[in-house]
């Protein structure tokens, strides 16, 4: 939908397009040197350089193996002096930050911004290491952060200039297992992947009963949809069949995920889409749809006139055994104005510009410590038939992540993905 749509403003509250990119970028990766190919460039993880410098060894993290990533210089003076006219360059995912934030930001802080897209993170890092974006904040996701350091493409935060984070946010991410001491990001938005569903067609008690199984229930043929995204979609499989690593290298484990996801997608004649959740299931084109807990907050600016929130349900495991993950916001070694990238880190992280983005444009939660979940129902950013989409620290504790692959593992994914892909 095109966001000078009349139905939403003048930027209209088309949320999520971030989310779509995601779904896109296991193909439209293909169309740009990969990250290994860059990495290959720099040296070898763990080798000496042309230079004679030894370029550090790639580190997976996971919440049983916190890393701590290198410092590739130390971080900019705290005394460093604030830009005076200048523009910030933000490079983000289209559509997943509220314009009226950074109107806010330029007006404080005196300066112009710019506001460039990348349809997938293959693309950013691509643009960012050949120069053809020179950015002062980006917006990465978890599962690259060891490449992108290793790589030399992120400047060291200095933590002094940042302040909200410690005043503001869950301690998890003072310290998150995948950036121990946030040498390089803070924390943007949070989610976790459930079943979003239509409540006038099916009870609350029969997705709670069925779980992820529900998909392929005959009865709903024609009006499922999966996430047009490898990772997202062979792990919603792998729980399905009992295999709670979502970060397997098993062949035996992929294919299995793979043979149930082309029968869902060629017996139960499911779609396989990039809007499923927040645009087509309040249209009543779903009834079924794998679902972003943020995507099901914003789902609700979607529903035709006069259809009342509530026909809405998300739901997620009681014991937060799901996938859960984050977004983070960094500053990439291509920082033009490093003192105002800093300050914009701490704007985006002060309780009032982290909610105004969340409850009025995205629906992704901030990982604040000031929200209480009981009053985002009742304050209506939140349906009160979907509960279960507000995020906790708890289904981080329990929650199942999606983690950095290694080349040979990701194949095995990319290639079952290619032939899921193919069946459908």
């Amino acid at each position: 939908m095109d966001r000078r749509d009349p139905r939403y403003g003048s930027y209209g509250r088309r949320p999520l397009s971030r989310r779509e990119f995601l779904r896109r970028s296991a193909g439209a990766a293909l169309a740009v040197p990969s990250l290994s190919a860059i990495l290959s460039a720099c040296s070898k993880p763990g080798t000496a350089s042309s230079q004679g410098s030894s370029t550090p060894a790639l580190q997976y993290a996971s919440p049983d193996n916190p890393v701590t990533l290198p410092l590739n210089k130390q971080p900019i003076p705290a005394d460093t002096p604030i830009e005076k006219g200048a523009t910030l360059q933000v490079y983000n995912w289209s559509d997943y930050l509220y314009k009226k934030c950074l109107n806010e930001f330029g007006e404080k802080f005196g300066c112009k911004w710019e506001y460039t897209t990348f349809n997938n993170m293959e693309e950013a890092v691509q643009k960012i290491s050949s120069g053809q974006v020179q950015a002062d904040v980006f917006f990465p996701t978890v599962n690259y952060l060891s490449r992108l350091v290793v790589a030399d493409l992120l400047d060291p935060l200095q933590h002094d200039l940042i302040p909200n984070l410690a005043a503001n946010y869950w301690p998890e991410f003072q310290n998150p297992f995948y950036d121990q001491g946030w040498h390089y990001t803070v924390p943007y938005t949070i989610y976790t992947t459930g079943i979003g569903y239509r409540r006038d067609h099916i009870d609350d008690a029969e997705v709670a009963d069925k779980q992820y199984s529900i998909f392929w229930d005959p009865k709903f043929k024609g009006k499922v949809g999966i996430y047009d995204d490898y990772r997202e979609a062979l792990g919603m499989a792998l729980l399905k069949n009992g295999v709670s690593d979502t970060n397997t290298s098993s062949q035996s484990d992929i294919d299995a995920a793979k043979s149930e996801l082309i029968d869902l997608v060629n017996n139960q004649n499911s779609s396989v889409d990039i809007n499923g959740a927040y645009a087509k299931l309040p249209d009543d084109v779903f009834w079924l749809h794998q679902a972003w807990s943020g995507d099901m907050i914003g789902a609700k600016w979607y529903l035709p006139k006069g259809t009342a929130q509530d026909v809405l349900g998300y739901w997620y495991p009681e014991d937060g055994k799901g996938v859960v993950g984050n977004d983070c916001i960094a500053i990439p070694s291509s920082v033009q104005n490093p003192r105002l990238a800093h300050e914009f880190l701490n704007f985006m992280l002060d309780q009032k510009y982290a909610m105004q983005n969340f409850a009025q444009w995205n629906g992704y939660q901030p990982p604040l410590t000031s929200i209480d979940p009981s009053t985002l129902i009742p304050k209506g950013i939140v349906p009160k038939s979907e509960p279960m989409s507000v995020v906790t620290p708890q289904d981080f504790d329990a929650g199942y992540w999606l983690l950095e692959l290694s080349p040979s593992t990701d194949q095995i994914w990319l290639n079952a993905w290619d032939q899921i892909k193919a069946g459908a």
